[in-house]
């Protein structure tokens, strides 16, 4: 029974469960750099340890006619997630969490198959708890953040 760190975030309407060892860091909430002509999930980008990161909503990259806001600036955060491919490009991007993400410890046994149909952001649904949660295909967002910040 292999345990996983992971954390469990926290976003406007679902959570997402992202392995600690893609999490660079957690910081809270800074606004953001504005980008001209870009989709609207993108939400800008920021400026982190010398590095420009750019900045996802997850749901609004998920639901074509979602829309973000935060419930509390005070409490929400920016997930800093390490770039899995070709880190010349995207080093790392970031996600908007509504607040603190937890990070608890997970075996396979925890997590139950819900028989949905994952999103095209995501390899999977799961039960977990109480909750549904989302586990985020980050290859999918990633190719997504390439596609506005290379043309």
């Amino acid at each position: 029974m292999t345990k996983l760190l992971t954390y469990v975030i926290p976003m406007q309407k679902q959570r997402i469960l992202l392995p600690q060892s893609t999490v660079a860091e957690i910081i809270p909430y800074e606004p953001l750099q504005r980008v001209e002509d870009t989709p609207d999930w993108f939400l800008g980008l920021l400026g982190w340890r010398g590095v420009q990161v750019p900045v996802s909503s997850f749901e609004m990259l998920t639901v074509e006619r979602a829309s973000f806001s935060l419930a509390s600036v005070s409490s929400a955060g920016l997930v800093i997630i390490k770039g899995l491919n070709d880190q010349d490009d995207l080093p790392y991007h970031a996600m908007v969490a509504q607040t603190t993400p937890r990070l608890v410890e997970l075996t396979a046994e925890m997590l139950f198959e819900t028989g949905e149909t994952p999103e095209k952001t995501e390899t999977a649904r799961v039960r977990f708890e109480d909750d549904i949660i989302s586990i985020p295909d980050l290859d999918y967002v990633e190719s997504a953040l390439r596609n506005i910040l290379i043309t």
